[in-house]
């Protein structure tokens, strides 16, 4: 019975420890400059393929808001987290400003990039994307439909 709790911690240390190779936390420094902070974790599902999830703060001026999203990657090479990669995204963000209105985002879309992993631990991801963002603001009696372009440049550290 001993030796049961013993291999069994690690075995599961053994499988999280191969899993965990394949994750990175990242952030977009140039987005800082703008007024926007966002960050994501990636994490891998199946061989080729990950998940973020992302977070977004927003302040710009009297506008402030927050976001989050989920992207879905297929990896081209196979090999998740490295290379060539595309895939659907989807996320929300509401805004507010300084006078109380208020107003809330829906956005769907695709992206591609290419991710580096340099060293064992440094990772650098360049990516476009185009998606669709709807969304309306009682307070303000707006509404918004709009295709959007993205380019982003994240870094981060893998493990």
């Amino acid at each position: 019975m001993k030796k049961l709790f013993l291999v069994v911690p690690l075995v599961l240390f053994g499988m999280f420890n191969s899993f965990a190779q394949e994750q990175v936390i990242k952030a977009n420094p140039i987005g800082l400059a703008f007024g926007i902070a966002n960050a994501g974790y990636e994490f891998t599902v199946k061989d080729g393929q990950t998940v973020t999830i992302s977070g977004l703060y927003y302040n710009i001026s009297d506008v402030s808001g927050f976001g989050a999203g989920g992207e879905y990657r297929f990896y081209f090479d196979g090999e998740a987290i490295r290379g060539w990669h595309a895939g659907p995204s989807v996320g929300y963000f509401s805004l507010s400003d300084d006078f109380d209105n208020s107003a809330g985002f829906f956005s769907i879309g695709g992206e591609v990039g290419h991710q580096w992993v340099f060293g064992e631990h440094f990772a650098l991801d360049v990516f476009a994307g185009l998606g669709y963002i709807a969304g309306n603001s009682d307070d303000l009696a707006v509404s918004l439909s709009s295709a959007a372009v993205s380019l982003g440049v994240s870094i981060g550290y893998a493990w």
